[in-house]
């Protein structure tokens, strides 16, 4: 597929002449991310823990929220944690019952809906049970915010409800006791874009900081919490800017040396090092485990690896979630065989919309995602159950496919999400095709052919020579590396191509010689590169790492995408 390569900005003369001690291919990369001033590139270069998290009192339910949970404590009330079954969901959960436990609450227990028959978040059979159980505070985390009808219920039962969520609001929000969401209209809190963790994490540190805790090494406790908060933060997509790079920063230094039982049993079922971890670790290896539970049996087999303190039960659970991963990746291949099988290459829609049976709700999601980069437009997959039909969404950059979807909600019985990623289920299988004309009209206004053709933004170009370990050591200053904040890609024009090599097992991999000997790598490329020849002038886009072997190590140019000059 033919991408279209953006180039950013070159630096103008003044702002280079403004940081004449930074290297300029540094200072473009710092420019790229709208880092102008010295305050603002030295909070992104130097993350201080100390300094760069927000005052969590500045949102304004925390006080109210933390009140209510010491007063829950100190009269022995019943407290349920309500958490969201994916990895965020679940990290989530665990920070907020072991505080609560730490603060002394004996009565406490974790509820995360099943995937399958539950859905996403409160409904109203958890609620029934919650009343039946004689629940006095329901805590949710990562769900809640438009759970209207549930918090009713609730209320009505005189269950309080404090909602601790970062998902888009519907039309205003739920009768809640207090609500912790920095995405709510008039929310003062200044960071945006916490994960579902990072908003449990905030209600952390607002105990912790409340004069009624008496929970002892409160500094100590908190930042132990930093592994789960860096993995439900980077699994879920957030933005690695701001707070969140803070977090993330200094939860890798503690997830590289964590105390948590379970966590260091994944991290060495998933092949992985202590020391070794970075954010796509999280991404490939732990995050996609912890997902498996939820999309397989029940995210309680995630939660007890987290929760445990038994070395024999951590492998036990991590070599269950070792396997609940190797059946997902076996069904998600025949989801998506079946569903190419649908796909009318003809089709003029702008939204890929496929309706299937039986096809596992827990596994839409990352269909669609592979979708997504196979055809490089929105999908929605839906699969029926009864009348209903469960489905997930993933959008291309240039839509916002929630808020799509928000102008369709005469369809739904249930609907969330994000720009990027929504869940829905449409409430009447018969309504279908309406729905999917309707999208497509929607559609039709907003997305221009353009849009789907891939990007790759490029951040500066370089020239060969330039690139050295002095560089690469500067680099190492912008991670950790996530969305919004990717490992720099840069490009460098018209090399001449030396050699040219097959490698791998298979074969599948090209190693390219260019300029004075600089060994390229491009994993699995398509099969016109190998059509290149000695002596082609090139123009290539590449990331910079290390690559170690044999006990040294070598920069490591990994090439990203490649045409002649």
């Amino acid at each position: 597929m033919e991408k279209i390569w953006e180039i950013a900005p070159e630096i103008e003369e003044d702002f280079q002449n403004k940081f004449p001690e930074i290297n300029p291919i540094i200072l473009q990369l710092l420019f790229n991310r709208g880092l102008k001033t010295q305050k603002k590139i030295d909070e992104f270069l130097f993350p201080d823990y100390s300094q760069d998290l927000h005052d969590p009192f500045l949102f304004k339910n925390m006080k109210k929220a933390v009140n209510r949970i010491f007063s829950a404590v100190e009269k022995g009330e019943k407290m349920v944690v309500c958490g969201d079954y994916d990895a965020d969901g679940i990290t989530a959960s665990a920070i907020l019952f072991l505080t609560f436990k730490k603060m002394g609450a004996k009565k406490i227990t974790v509820y995360i809906p099943d995937r399958e028959t539950d859905g996403y978040g409160l409904n109203k059979k958890i609620v029934e049970k919650f009343i039946k159980d004689k629940v006095d505070l329901i805590i949710t985390c990562d769900c809640g915010t438009t759970n209207f009808e549930e918090i009713k219920m609730a209320k009505k039962a005189g269950i309080d409800v404090i909602v601790t969520d970062h998902h888009c609001p519907g039309e205003g929000i739920p009768q809640v006791f207090a609500i912790i969401n920095p995405q709510i209209e008039k929310e003062t809190y200044p960071f945006n874009y916490l994960a579902g963790v990072g908003v449990a994490f905030k209600l952390i540190q607002g105990i912790l900081k409340s004069p009624k805790c008496q929970i002892d090494n409160k500094e100590g406790m908190e930042k132990w919490f930093l592994d789960l908060v860096a993995i439900g933060t980077v699994a879920d997509s957030m933005p690695i800017l701001g707070e969140n790079r803070t977090l993330v920063k200094y939860g890798l230094i503690v997830l590289n040396k964590s105390a948590n039982i379970g966590l260091r049993s994944l991290i060495k079922k998933s092949g992985l090092v202590l020391g070794g971890i970075e954010t796509n670790s999280i991404v490939y290896y732990l995050s996609p485990r912890l997902n498996a539970a939820a999309r397989i049996k029940h995210a309680e087999e995630a939660l007890k690896l987290i929760l445990t303190e038994d070395e024999e039960k951590a492998k036990e659970f991590a070599d269950n979630l070792n396997d609940f991963n190797k059946k997902r990746q076996v069904l998600v291949e025949r989801v998506i065989k079946e569903i190419r099988e649908q796909i009318d290459p003809d089709s003029k829609d702008k939204i890929l919309v496929l309706l299937g049976k039986d096809w596992p709700k827990g596994i839409l999601g990352l269909a669609a995602s592979k979708l997504l980069d196979e055809y490089y437009r929105p999908v929605i997959i839906l699969s029926q159950k009864g009348k209903e039909a469960v489905g997930s969404g993933r959008s291309i950059p240039n839509l916002n496919l929630h808020e799509i979807l928000s102008q369709l909600d005469k369809y739904f019985s249930r609907f969330g999400g994000h720009p990027g990623a929504v869940g829905l289920t449409l409430k009447d299988i018969n309504l279908f095709e309406d729905f999917k004309k309707e999208l497509n009209k929607i559609a039709e206004k907003k997305i221009k052919e353009e849009d789907f053709i891939p990007k790759i933004k490029i951040d500066a170009k370089v020239k060969l020579k330039d690139i050295n370990w002095d560089l690469y050591e500067s680099l190492v200053k912008f991670e950790p590396f996530g969305r919004d904040n990717w490992q720099p890609n840069f490009l460098v024009r018209n090399v001449i191509l030396n050699d040219l090599q097959k490698v791998g097992q298979k074969k599948q991999h090209c190693r390219l010689v260019v300029g004075d000997n600089k060994k390229m790598i491009y994993f699995s490329p398509n099969s016109g590169v190998f059509d290149f020849k000695k002596g082609d002038r090139l123009d290539i886009i590449f990331q910079l790492g290390v690559n170690q072997w044999n006990g040294h190590q070598e920069l490591q140019f990994k090439v990203i995408d490649i045409k002649r000059s």
